[in-house]
């Protein structure tokens, strides 16, 4: 059993840092210290965790088992300490013009971080505050004031009276929803699965950004039939989903910004049939308009 007073900050800013550059020597360089440093914040921590945090593939560190179930959580409680300064910031009356703004996982990864790299480079005092979220927390923050935009899946149907009084938004991403399979599954010989196909099979779902859309996807699909889905597995991670249908413990429903770089050989995605989209929007108070800087982001987000 672990101390929770045994684990740092640094420790975890060191995981993250190390899980997003897939390199220990990039890691050190984000955070402007040592690879020594990095080195020992890592050791450290897979010390009072008891086992690996990360391992080495040809493609670079990437996380165990054990890792992904650490970083998840230190994802989660770095974001909140980043909500914590700024509510103590708010409270001292601190002036912050900065552009804050939070993000579903499988938009930042897939896309938005590069985005956001590009937009910080040509406005350089632009950006304060980018938090990692899923939908529910993405919503309180914008409309506690602790970001200034949302960047979601689109889900303004499910509830439009609610949206259109408190939140004003705009479409500015899609991607499809494909199948996720082990590459030896049985649905993988055919070039696109109906939902109502994967049904029969156990079904792993993640709960990290899209939850809604995918449980409307099945209710859709299964609508004339009146079956009821029942997904197996939720999972907050990404990866640990990949691992799970990889190892065959079931088929997914995935976004495919949420696949960039995770794919391996013991995965194959097929499209449904009919075809699954989901749209991002961005969304912000409607009683705070964006200012300039906003719109700004949302050109470069290309809406």
């Amino acid at each position: 059993m672990i101390r929770g007073a045994d684990i740092t900050i640094a420790q975890l800013r060191a995981l993250l840092a190390v899980e997003e550059a897939q390199s220990y020597t990039r890691a050190a360089e984000r955070l402007g210290v040592s690879q020594s440093g990095v080195s020992h914040a890592m050791q450290s921590l897979e010390q009072r965790v008891g086992g690996a945090l990360m391992v080495k593939t040809p493609q670079g560190v990437e996380p165990t088992a054990l890792g992904e179930l650490v970083l998840a959580s230190a994802r989660k409680i770095m974001g909140e300490l980043q909500v914590l300064s700024h509510q103590v910031s708010h409270h001292h009356h601190e002036t912050d013009t900065t552009l804050k703004i939070a993000a579903i996982p499988s938009a930042l990864h897939g896309w938005l971080a590069s985005v956001l790299s590009v937009f910080s480079s040509r406005y350089p005092e632009a950006m304060g505050l980018v938090l990692e979220g899923v939908e529910e927390e993405i919503k309180e923050w914008v409309e506690s004031g602790v970001v200034d935009v949302g960047i979601t899946t689109d889900t303004t149907r499910l509830n439009l009276g609610y949206w259109r009084e408190h939140f004003d938004w705009q479409l500015i991403r899609q991607d499809e929803i494909v199948a996720v399979l082990p590459s030896s599954h049985p649905l993988s010989q055919h070039a696109s699965v109906s939902v109502s196909a994967l049904t029969e099979h156990p079904l792993v779902m993640s709960s990290g950004g899209c939850e809604a859309l995918i449980q409307q996807i099945f209710a859709n699909s299964l609508e004339a039939s009146e079956g009821v889905v029942q997904v197996d597995f939720w999972v907050r991670d990404t990866r640990t989903l990949l691992q799970m249908v990889a190892n065959g413990v079931g088929v997914s429903l995935v976004p495919t910004l949420a696949l960039v770089n995770k794919l391996n050989a013991d995965l194959v995605t097929r499209s449904l049939s009919p075809c699954g989209v989901r749209q991002l929007i961005a969304f912000w108070p409607k009683k705070k308009p964006l200012g300039p800087v906003g719109q700004q982001l949302l050109q470069a987000c290309g809406a």
